[in-house]
């Protein structure tokens, strides 16, 4: 019974389908483009011109070349040399090749016009196919489906000179300025928060300021957190020389407008610094570096003795011992009772 009610099913969907004409999603057309399309056929026009200039001292192989240069068209004007020319196109892309494939195969026709009738050395390709004949892209300063001239300041720039015109060169955007860095305003004439004028530039505020009206320190309006205003200008806080800057079993490192917390070695409880020798308490059975000390101490003394005896055996006890601290340091999880036990396991 399922089965049949499922079987009516669809065919009332196939037949809803064919009366109102619905219109399935085209899958191809739904996947979201990488480039757009003036940037697509500017790819596909570099890589023709690329392929021209590599062909251009081509010529006809094998038979007669003579009589086919007599009888043809110069190689230069073939359809040899288009069909070369066709065959590697988009092959050197690194980046959206795929792109460059699939609009070279859909404007083949169009290419082979523009190769036949005109003329590639007073013809720039770009223009022709991208602007004129697809009406992919606008010429430069150019915005919009009709290609609109891009807005001029006062100044009769674009944006000031410190921007471009949104949609330039492309059948797309409102022309509106798309500003540099560092400039603000709809012809981007005014300097942004942080930047200060310069001559005709804006300039980046000193790393302390909280807005400027110059260069250096000396010229913060105010200072941004993690920095203080003494003697005119914004300096760096230490906040390591607050002592609840971290947490008990991490050590603070100062930076300039901040700092950041880093765990202690874990031998300690609490720490002022990296690795083992910078606890301030130690966590459960380790000792402080003080408890080290006396076993280097002790080790060295032990050393000094058989030196007074033999040489040689000190020199094997002394390369022992070095051995051993080196060891030491790097394993920071042994602690002084180990050590010990170690050593005279050793001897």
């Amino acid at each position: 019974m399922l089965s049949i009610t499922f079987f009516l099913y669809l065919i009332l969907i196939s037949e809803t389908i064919v009366s109102k004409k619905i219109q399935l999603p085209d899958l191809d057309s739904s996947r979201s483009k990488p480039q757009g399309e003036c940037s697509r056929c500017k790819i596909l026009a570099d890589s023709f011109n690329n392929w021209l200039g590599k062909t251009s001292r081509g010529k006809y192989e094998g038979g007669d070349a003579a009589w086919e240069e007599a009888k043809l068209k110069s190689y230069s004007r073939s359809e040899i040399r288009l069909v070369e020319i066709q065959e590697s196109l988009c092959s050197e892309i690194k980046q959206h090749k795929d792109e460059c494939y699939i609009l070279a195969e859909e404007v083949e026709p169009v290419l082979e016009k523009w190769w036949f009738n005109e003329d590639p050395i007073s013809t720039d390709l770009y223009t022709w196919l991208c602007i004129e004949t697809l009406q992919y892209c606008c010429p430069a300063l150019h915005y919009g489906d009709a290609c609109y001239p891009c807005p001029i300041s006062k100044d009769n720039k674009i944006c000031s000179g410190h921007g471009k015109c949104n949609g330039e060169g492309t059948r797309k955007g409102n022309g509106t300025c798309i500003c540099n860095r560092g400039y603000i305003g709809s012809n981007c004439d005014e300097c942004a928060k942080n930047y200060f004028l310069h001559l005709d530039s804006c300039e980046s505020c000193h790393k302390s300021c909280n807005g400027c009206t110059g260069e250096g320190a000396y010229s913060c309006l105010t200072c941004k957190n993690g920095w203080e205003l003494k003697t005119g200008q914004c300096v760096d806080i230490d906040e390591c020389l607050t002592p609840s800057s971290c947490k008990q079993n991490q050590y603070c490192v100062n930076q300039e407008g901040s700092y950041i917390c880093k765990s202690c070695d874990k031998s300690c409880s609490s720490c002022a610094g990296k690795g083992p020798t910078n606890c301030t308490s130690c966590e459960g059975e380790y000792l402080l570096w003080s408890g080290v000390l006396i076993l280097y101490c002790g080790l060295l003394i032990i050393a000094f003795i058989i030196f007074r005896t033999s040489r040689k055996l000190a020199s094997v006890v002394i390369l022992i011992i070095a051995i051993y601290i080196y060891f030491y340091e790097k394993e920071s999880s042994m602690n002084c009772i180990d050590a010990l036990q170690n050593f005279y396991f050793i001897m």
